[in-house]
């Protein structure tokens, strides 16, 4: 039978107490620092919300502001403050400090908007210009708005004698939702065209509208300048031949009078001009 071989026990060194502190104390420490960098982490979220928070806090706070502001300037705006002492001018003005203000705390659309149309009413059309550019910049997406924008900005442009930013503009509002406004463009256009003295171009523009949009609100100011236009050369036409006739039938009056008879020019009498009268010879 093979021998047994007997496996002699391993001694194990005793554990020192030394030891086993020093394990204790460096899950301690371990545990601590992990505490600590919780505690640091939880305080930054604390801190981040709380920044949040205040934040918003103070979007509101500003928000409420700016809308406070800009009803009160539209109350100006509209003239629904009753000062008989304030000028509409004044209106305007004091309308143009309370939007500044307004676009200032927080800018909004229809703040900018009214900010431009106050500077127009009172006929600074660069600065009104500015706050149109500026809401084009920042509120594009405004579709609502930003139709009425561009032709206030197109009209701001033109009495500024700016007339190819003008038309600019007004391609611009064509292109607009697939083009749901061009034809308010080729009216603008219009009217442009035939203020700078070119009517022709001008009925152009008005002869597009009834042809793509005939049942345009445009429509009818389009007719009404065709017909006019229409009736003014009818008019002309029948002037101008009124006169070619006068003056073909006046050449031949002068004519039937003043021509020489043909007896004139040979020198004779006619037979009753030669005949003596009876009795004459006696």
């Amino acid at each position: 039978m093979p021998k047994v071989i007997k496996k002699k026990p391993v001694k194990r060194k005793p554990v020192k107490e030394a030891e086993v502190k020093s394990s204790a104390l460096q899950a301690i420490e371990a545990l601590k620092s992990r505490q600590k960098q919780v505690a640091i982490g939880v305080s930054a979220i604390v801190a981040v919300v709380a920044l949040l928070i205040i934040i918003s806090l103070y979007s509101s706070s500003q928000q409420k502001k700016a809308s406070y502001l800009a009803a009160e300037a539209a109350s100006y705006y509209y003239s629904e403050v009753v000062d008989d002492s304030l000028t509409e001018e004044d209106k305007w003005k004091k309308a143009v400090e309370l939007y500044q203000e307004s676009v200032d705390t927080k800018a909004t659309p229809g703040a900018l908007f009214y900010l431009g149309n106050s500077y127009f009413n009172l006929g600074d059309y660069e600065n009104a210009a500015k706050q149109y550019i500026q809401f084009e910049s920042k509120f594009k997406g405004e579709t609502a708005i930003l139709p009425l924008v561009y032709q206030k900005l197109a009209s701001a442009y033109l009495r500024m004698n700016n007339s190819d930013m003008a038309l600019s503009t007004l391609q611009k509002l064509a292109r607009i939702e697939k083009g749901i406004f061009k034809d308010t463009a080729l009216v603008y256009e219009a009217r442009h065209y035939e203020a700078a003295g070119d009517p022709e171009t001008s009925l152009e523009k008005y002869r597009e509208v009834i042809l793509e949009f005939p049942d345009s609100p445009w429509a009818a100011e389009a007719n009404a300048k065709i017909s006019a236009s229409e009736a003014e050369q009818a008019s002309a036409d029948t002037e101008k031949n009124g006169v070619q006739y006068e003056k073909v039938e006046g050449e031949e009056k002068k004519a039937q009078e003043g021509a020489p008879t043909e007896q004139a020019e040979t020198g004779q009498q006619s037979p009753q001009e030669s005949k003596p009268e009876e009795g004459a010879e006696k």
